[in-house]
Order: C-alpha cells, then sequence, then structure tokens
C-alpha cells in the first residue's frame, strides 16, 4: 500500500462517520437541485486527503464581461403539465436498476453506444478497488468488466472510444493512463507521464489530473491546471502535442477549449482538434457545440433557428439536445421537466411537492439521471 492510499483509507474512514452521505462519484458530477442551482461548467475539485484535483464536464458557458443587472425571472405557465418523459421521448430514455446482480450500487457514467450503459459499484467512502460494469437496456442485463486498482477519482475521468474505455490513475506522482477493450478484461498502460502539481509543504500537495477524450485511433489528454492537449495512439507509442491547443482543455471529442473565469465557471473559443475548426461564443449565451441558452429561448449558435422554452429558468443543456426547465400549469402544480430541441417535445421528469424533498437530478455532458423507487431514469441521446 503506498502512502497516498495510506492517508486516503485514515482520512475517508474518519470523515464518512462526520458527513452524510453523498453520491459515490461526487468528484464529477453536476447536482442540479430544482431552481437553486445553474450548470456549472468544468472546474477543478481537490480531493480531500490527496488534493488531487480532476475535472468536472459540462456546457461552455460565457458571460458578457459587463454588469448586467438583476432580473428575477417569471414563471411561464402552460395549461396543464407535460406527460411523464418515458411516454413523450421513449427513445432516449431509460431505467436502469440501481443494483448489480450481488447487491451492490450502480452508477452510470456513459453510454457505450446506444443500448450500452457504462457504469460503476464502488463502495461509499473510501474504495481501493471501484469496479466497471456495463448495462444492455434492451435486455436489461449487467455485466462486469474489470476492477480498477486505485479509488474513487478514476471512475470521474471515463473515457470511450475506438473499442476501448480509458482513465488515469495516479501513482509516484507521474499520471498513468489505462485502458480496457468495451468488452472488458485487464487494464493496460498505454502511457504515463508526470503529474503536475502545487506544492504545499504544510497542507500537502496538490496533484492535477486530466480530462480525456479518445478519437482519430488516438486518445487526447489535457492538464487540469495548465491545458493543452497531447496525444498518443490508442494501442500506445511515443505521445505528441497537438498543434494550435495550448491553455486548452478537452470538452467532447473532439472540442477543446479555453477556460474562463466568468461566472458560472466555463470555456469559450471551443477548437475542433480533429479538423482545426473554430466555434466562437454569441453574447450572454450558455452554449453546448450547435445550441445555446439566452433567458428562456434557445438559439443555434449561428444564429439560424430560436426556439421559445415551454417553461423557464433553463438550467442546463445536456448532450446539446435536452435543456432542465420550471413547468407551471394554470392550476399552479410545478414540475421539473425537459425540453428536446430535437423534436420540441416536452417531458416531465416528476411533479414539485412542497411537502417532500424533490430527487436529486445529476447532469453531466452527453446524460441526465435521477432515482425513482430502485431504478435510475437515464434521459441520453441514442445518436451520439
Amino acid at each position: 500500500m503506498n502512502d497516498v492510499e495510506k492517508v486516503l483509507r485514515q482520512t475517508f474512514a474518519g470523515a464518512e462517520a462526520r458527513v452524510p452521505p453523498t453520491p459515490p462519484d461526487l468528484l464529477r458530477q453536476v447536482t442540479v437541485r430544482q431552481a437553486r442551482r445553474r450548470r456549472r461548467g468544468r472546474v477543478a475539485v481537490a480531493a480531500v486527503a490527496t488534493g488531487l484535483v480532476v475535472g468536472v464536464t459540462s456546457a461552455v458557458v460565457w458571460r458578457a464581461p459587463e454588469t448586467q443587472p438583476a432580473i428575477t425571472p417569471q414563471p411561464i405557465i402552460t395549461e396543464k403539465l407535460a406527460p411523464p418523459v418515458e411516454q413523450v421521448l421513449p427513445s432516449v430514455t431509460a431505467e436502469v436498476s440501481r443494483k448489480v446482480p450481488n447487491g451492490e450500487a450502480f452508477t452510470p457514467k456513459l453510454f457505450i453506444d446506444s443500448r450500452t450503459m457504462l457504469g460503476y459499484v464502488s463502495k461509499k467512502g473510501y474504495d481501493p478497488a471501484p469496479e466497471l460494469w456495463t448495462y444492455r437496456v434492451d435486455s436489461e442485463t449487467f455485466r462486469r468488466l474489470t476492477t480498477i486498482d486505485y479509488p474513487i477519482a478514476p471512475v470521474d475521468s471515463l473515457a470511450i472510444g475506438e473499442g476501448v474505455i480509458a482513465w488515469f490513475k495516479y501513482v509516484d506522482r507521474n499520471i498513468h493512463i489505462m485502458t480496457i477493450p468495451v468488452t472488458g478484461g485487464t487494464p493496460q498502460t498505454v502511457v504515463s507521464f508526470p503529474a503536475e502539481l502545487d506544492v504545499d509543504k504544510v497542507h500537502g500537495d496538490s496533484i492535477y489530473g486530466v480530462d480525456l477524450a479518445i478519437g482519430d485511433g488516438k486518445i487526447f489528454w489535457s492538464s487540469t491546471k495548465s491545458g493543452g492537449v497531447n496525444q498518443v495512439p490508442v494501442s500506445g507509442g511515443e505521445p505528441s502535442f497537438a498543434a494550435g491547443t495550448e491553455g486548452l482543455r478537452l470538452f467532447r471529442w473532439p472540442w477543446a477549449g479555453r477556460p474562463t473565469d466568468e461566472r458560472p465557471v466555463g470555456m469559450t473559443n471551443l477548437l475542433n482538434v480533429s479538423t482545426g475548426e473554430r466555434l466562437y461564443d454569441p453574447v450572454r449565451a450558455q452554449c453546448d457545440v450547435i445550441w445555446c441558452i439566452t433567458g428562456d429561448q434557445a438559439t443555434r449558435r449561428d444564429g439560424s433557428q430560436t426556439v421559445d422554452l415551454p417553461g423557464s429558468s433553463p438550467r442546463s443543456l445536456v448532450a446539446d439536445r435536452f435543456v432542465t426547465i420550471d413547468h407551471v400549469d394554470e392550476q399552479g402544480r410545478k414540475a421539473q421537466a425537459i425540453f428536446d430541441l430535437a423534436t420540441s417535445q416536452l417531458g416531465r421528469l416528476w411533479i414539485q411537492n412542497d411537502r417532500e424533498a424533490s430527487p436529486t437530478l445529476y447532469t453531466d455532458t452527453d446524460m441526465l439521471y435521477f432515482k425513482r423507487g430502485d431504478k435510475w431514469v437515464v434521459i441520453h441521446n441514442p445518436d451520439r
């Protein structure tokens, strides 16, 4: 057991008794709870004990530099509440068991293909060996892929492409990028390099992780501290720097962007690492690659289409397609809903009840999900 694992084990064991339970992938998840939180961009989060810093993936966000007057949004009233999302958008909605066959908790992460979800199993608090599992939506079956020989952080850096799953681990001040086939297997090291870190002899060093993406037969990574996109063949070999990416961080393959200090935190001026295409940012907009949100409207980045949203307080733009909004009907009933920009359909996630706590809605770059009974309800773009 190395020093990092010893410190982690001691710290998490003591902390677990003092804090309320949290989602096992807190390092990367963005939690949206009703109307009080807006989705944040990629931010650095320091892990307790090691100071490990990993990226949180979210929509690209831009804010105008001038100060804007505070505006209290007015609710948009509709005749009646929308039907449940699984009725309106069955092709993008999946129900997934929250437990694998041995009874341990399963957390969704990414889709390998339109019907196969990748997730992981990890013990609460500290787990030195999380497991990767897949879930087939059509057959409702789980399959164990591998065990990761490193605690929680790597499951927050998962990337999929070119027939492999990749993540990173930190050992002896080096970052190791690991892969397995999407069908499972023994993890292999593709490339290793010194980690970036901030030395602090009093409080301990802060070690920075990497953002990962896979495409064009290569694995790409960017430091969560200094940025810059590097690449190596999926099969391994000599790494190289991707020209023109100085200071950029990976957002979603093939796009990388420049972090900004504006609030909410995000990235601007997207660069297509594969083709060299650049996208610039509309004024005062929250953008993905194609769509942007401004006020209660969605607008294509190129200005070719504008859509009025059938609700208020849009907070998240997921998979460049789904917008989370507040939904109110003429009777005053309130609901959390998503609007699908691809089909112009509105689906209800749940009805809000002042006497009961609403579910927690977890949003990521390419999907969103929440608990309903013993299932995860997952909304994703099957075309990605």
